[in-house]
């Protein structure tokens, strides 16, 4: 019985530690969120981009190498917000892009 009752507790104690992990998660996550909102609230109606404004709302841009597939050369491009809330991606097709330029 006594080393029954000390098994329930250790995997207790085990549960308590993961959600107490979890809820903290989650909280600094609710925090990272709001911080993000209120970040893009401020720059709602933005007529141009700014440094000041990309350095508020961008931690970092990841581009990576152009791989060429197809014919095709393309190049994905990541951007990480800040408050390790979203992260953007695209990927630039550079023969689209030359026919884009070319017409204008």
């Amino acid at each position: 019985m006594s080393a029954g009752y000390e098994d329930e507790q250790q995997k207790l104690k085990a549960d308590v530690f993961k959600l107490t992990a979890f809820i903290d998660t989650a909280e600094q996550r609710a925090s990272d969120v709001k911080s993000l909102l209120t970040a893009v609230r401020k720059y709602e109606h933005i007529e141009k981009l700014t440094p000041e404004i990309m350095h508020e709302l961008i931690e970092k841009i990841i581009i990576h190498a152009p791989v060429k597939s197809s014919g095709h050369l393309t190049q994905q491009i990541e951007i990480h917000f800040r408050f390790d809330v979203a992260i953007a991606t695209a990927t630039a097709n550079r023969k689209e892009y030359t026919k884009k330029k070319k017409a204008a």
